[in-house]
C-alpha cells in the first residue's frame, strides 16, 4: 500500500519532524541522567545501588510504556497516543525537577520513561505508515539521529550548567530542558491525521488472515531479528553510556566537567555515524549496514580494552577510541535496531512489535547498566569494555544469522504478508 495524500510532501515532513521529537526526547532523558547522576550523588549520598536504580528507573518505565502503548496503538490508533504521551512526559517532567525525596524522584523519572518507552513504540511505526519504500530508510534514519541530538544537548547543557549552578539546582534545570520540544511536539502532534494503514488494516481489518506453518516460521524468525540485536546492543551502549562519566571519574581519568564533555564527545561521533547511515540505508539496506557496525564497534572496545590491561591509560587516546567505537555504532545497530521492527511486521501488530522490541532492548539496557557497573567495580574499566564488546560481536552474528532485509519493500498490512516480506532474505 502506498500513502498518497493531498500535500503528502509536506505532510511527510511534519510527520517526520514530531516523530524525530519523540526520539529526541528519549535521547535527551537517557543521557542526561548521566550527567545529573553526579550531582545527585553528592545531593542524596547514594551508593552503587541506589545510583544504578536511579539511572535504570526510566529504562524500568520504558519497558511498560512501550508494551502497552504499542498494545493500545494497534487497538485505537497512533495519533491518539502520540498526543497523550507527550502530555504525560511533560507532567512528570515538571514534577521530577521539584521534587526533594530520592524515592519519589525514582517514581517520577519511572513515569517519564513510561511515556518516553510509549513514543518508541508509536513514532517510528506511525512515520513507516506515511513513507514510500523508497525513501522510508532516510526517513526513519532521521528519526534515530534525532536521538543523538538529544544526547548530545544533554551533555552539552549538562557540562556548562552543573559546572555553572549547584548541584541541587543544576539537575532540576537539566531535568526541566526537556519541556521545550516536549511543548513544540505537543502542539504540532494534534493537527496530524491517523495512520492510513490502520485505517484499512488495523484492528483485524480487510482480511487479516493467519499466516501458514511456513509463515508462522517466518513470523518467529522476524521477532528474535527485532528483539535480540536491538538487547545486545542496548546493553553494551546503555549500560556504557549511562555510567561512563562516573567511570572516567572514578578511575581518575578525567575530572567532573571532562567526563561530561568527553562523554558527550563520544555521543556526539553516534550522532555522526547516525547521520551517514541515514543516507546509505536506502542503498545499502539494513542488515549490511547493521551486521558490520556491530561488528566493527565490537572490535574497537576490545581494542580499547587491551589498551587499559597493559596499563595505557592516557585520557585523549581512550576518549578518541570511544568516539570512533561511538561512530561505528551509528553507522549500524545505533539507527537500524529501531527502524527494523517498524518494517518488518504487518500493520495489526506492527506498534506491538515495535513496543516489545523497545521493552525487551531497556532489559538488555538494565542489564548492562547493573552488570557493567558491577564489573568495572571488580574487574575495572577494561573488564567493562571488554564485555560490552563480546556483546557486540555476538550481535553481529546474530544480525546475519536471521537476517530479513526489508528495503525496497513495501510493508506488509496483513498477517499472511509477514512471511512474503522474509523469503527473499532466507540463507
Amino acid at each position: 500500500m502506498s500513502t498518497t495524500l493531498p500535500g503528502s510532501d509536506s505532510l511527510l515532513k511534519r510527520i517526520r519532524t514530531v516523530s524525530s521529537i519523540g526520539i529526541l526526547l528519549d535521547g535527551y532523558n537517557l543521557s542526561v541522567i548521566a550527567v545529573a547522576l553526579v550531582p545527585l550523588t553528592k545531593q542524596f549520598h547514594l551508593d552503587a545501588a541506589a545510583t544504578g536504580l536511579l539511572a535504570s528507573a526510566m529504562l524500568l518505565g520504558s519497558i511498560v510504556g512501550g508494551l502497552v502503548a504499542g498494545i493500545l496503538a494497534d487497538r485505537l490508533g497512533r495519533k491518539t497516543l502520540l498526543i497523550w504521551d507527550l502530555v504525560i512526559f511533560m507532567v512528570f517532567s515538571v514534577i521530577s525537577a521539584v521534587l526533594f525525596n530520592y524515592t519519589w524522584l525514582v517514581v517520577a523519572r519511572f513515569v517519564v520513561g513510561l511515556a518516553v518507552g510509549a513514543d518508541y513504540a508509536i513514532s517510528p511505526t506511525y512515520l513507516a505508515e506515511f513513507a514510500s519504500r523508497e525513501t522510508r530508510g532516510y526517513h526513519l534514519g532521521y528519526v534515530w539521529l534525532a536521538w543523538s541530538v538529544g544526547a548530545v544537548m544533554s551533555f552539552g547543557l549538562g557540562a556548562v550548567i552543573v559546572g555553572w549552578l549547584p548541584p541541587a539546582l543544576s539537575w532540576r534545570m537539566l531535568f526541566a530542558l526537556a519541556l521545550i520540544p516536549a511543548a513544540v511536539g505537543l502542539m504540532m502532534r494534534r493537527t496530524l491525521p491517523e495512520s492510513p494503514h490502520w485505517l484499512q488494516y488495523g484492528r483485524g481489518r480487510a482480511g487479516n488472515r493467519q499466516p501458514t506453518a511456513k509463515g508462522a516460521s517466518h513470523l518467529g524468525r522476524a521477532w528474535r531479528l527485532a528483539l535480540v540485536p536491538w538487547f545486545l546492543m542496548d546493553f553494551s551502549t546503555y549500560g556504557l553510556g549511562l555510567l561512563l562519566p562516573l567511570m572516567l571519574k572514578s578511575n581518575g581519568l578525567a575530572s567532573t566537567t571532562g567526563a561530561i564533555i568527553g562523554t558527550g564527545l563520544a555521543a556526539l561521533f553516534g550522532g555522526v555515524g547516525s547521520a551517514w547511515a541515514m543516507m546509505k540505508l536506502d542503498r545499502a539496506g539494513r542488515i549490511f549496514l547493521q551486521v558490520r557496525g556491530f561488528l566493527l564497534s565490537g572490535m574497537g572496545l576490545w581494542v580499547l580494552a587491551v589498551m587499559l590491561w597493559i596499563n595505557f591509560r592516557v585520557f585523549a587516546v581512550l576518549l578518541g577510541g570511544l568516539m570512533v567505537v561511538n561512530l561505528l555504532n551509528g553507522t549500524g545497530p545505533g539507527t537500524t535496531c529501531g527502524i527494523i521492527p517498524a518494517e518488518i511486521f504487518p500493520t495489526p501488530i506492527r506498534a506491538t512489535a515495535l513496543g516489545v522490541s523497545t521493552a525487551f532492548s531497556r532489559i538488555g539496557a538494565i542489564a548492562g547498566v547493573f552488570l557493567l557497573g558491577f564489573i568495572e567495580v571488580r574487574y575495572g574499566l577494561g573488564a567493562v569494555l571488554a564485555v560490552a564488546g563480546a556483546a557486540s560481536l555476538v550481535g553481529s552474528l546474530v544480525s546475519w544469522l536471521w537476517r530479513i532485509e526489508s528495503n525496497q519493500s513495501s510493508l506488509p498490512d496483513v498477517l499472511g504478508q509477514a512471511a512474503l516480506a522474509s523469503q527473499a532474505s532466507e540463507p
